[in-house]
């Protein structure tokens, strides 16, 4: 027996735009961090730098993990969007022709 769903649009389409935006933050402000970096790493050379160095380039490789998990969850979003969008025009559809 197949369970019935309820699937808001309306609020999809707000957490989608909110998350879009919530990525572009993020992006830029990675973007300033990763430069801030290099300048950094340029400069830096000590037993510090050679404890932090391995530390920054997991939090990197962390970040390109959250990245990827925030883009499929977009798309997941997108998917489930036109999902409903599919489904309501044939839900229109029959309600024409039944009339």
């Amino acid at each position: 027996m197949s369970e019935q769903t309820r699937f808001n649009k309306q609020d999809a389409e707000a957490l989608l735009r909110q998350l879009q935006k919530f990525n572009d933050i993020l992006n830029y402000e990675w973007l300033i961090v990763l430069k801030k970096w290099e300048k950094l790493e340029v400069s830096w050379r000590d037993k510090q730098f050679e404890q932090f160095e391995p530390l920054f380039n997991d939090f990197k490789a962390n970040y390109r993990n959250a990245e990827n998990n925030s883009d499929e969850f977009i798309n997941f979003i997108k998917e489930q969007i036109t999902i409903s969008e599919e489904r309501q025009q044939v839900l229109s559809n029959f309600q024409r022709i039944k009339n």
